[in-house]
């Protein structure tokens, strides 16, 4: 097996990819919950319960950033946009980590 064939078998992560997979696991959480609320998921089940509290601490610098009247505008706005950071500062630190 030749260098070229085993480094395309064995690709190596950078440091900076697994950064950036936190950061999408991250806005995935945010979406989910923007995606229960949008959807009148019920907030007495576990997962809804429990995603929506995660996405609440992630999202903890961004809530009531925006204050429009309804409450279904409120969370896209709020957590979009954390949602949003979490994926940008991501590609971010995955570039400047990954060029070090």
């Amino acid at each position: 097996m030749t260098t070229e064939t085993r480094t395309r078998f064995y690709h190596r992560r950078a440091p900076g990819d697994l950064v950036f997979l936190a950061t999408v696991i991250i806005a995935i959480i945010i979406i989910g919950h923007i995606v229960f609320v949008l959807l009148n998921a019920n907030g007495g089940n576990d997962i809804v319960r429990t995603d929506g509290d995660w996405a609440a601490w992630f999202a903890t610098w961004f809530l009531n950033l925006f204050t429009p009247d309804s409450p279904d505008l409120n969370v896209v706005l709020n957590y979009g946009l954390a949602a949003l950071c979490y994926l940008l500062l991501g590609g971010l630190l995955r570039r400047l980590i990954n060029d070090l």
